[in-house]
């Protein structure tokens, strides 16, 4: 079992990148939203410490993202958990989130 991501979970590119993730006001923990995919891609990325140039690009936008639960949903759509992994259009294109919250678990 996996930890559910809310909007204070902390979703990053390998570099110091931050994704803002949206959430659902439906379900919430310790009063934070929680997250479910579609509040993850496409979102932007903030704070990447790659220097964009000839041969690297820094991350700017959430390309894919997987990891929800299999019964766990909010609306009609699973949320998000904290063994997420995804890319980025960054030079290190990966994505992973810590949940930051102890209180909720899914599988």
């Amino acid at each position: 079992m996996a930890f559910v991501l809310t909007t204070s979970s902390d979703v990053h590119c390998p570099n110091q990148g931050k994704v803002s993730p949206a959430g659902q006001g439906k379900l919430t923990v310790d009063h934070k939203p929680v997250v479910r995919l579609d509040g993850i891609n496409g979102r932007s990325v903030s704070g990447c410490t790659i220097t964009t140039s000839n041969s690297t690009k820094q991350c700017s936008t959430v390309t894919s993202a997987s990891g929800a639960a299999g019964k766990l949903k909010v609306g009609t759509v699973a949320v998000a958990l904290d063994s997420l992994s995804g890319a980025t259009d960054g030079s290190s294109p990966g994505l992973s989130a810590s949940a930051g919250q102890s209180k909720l678990k899914a599988a």
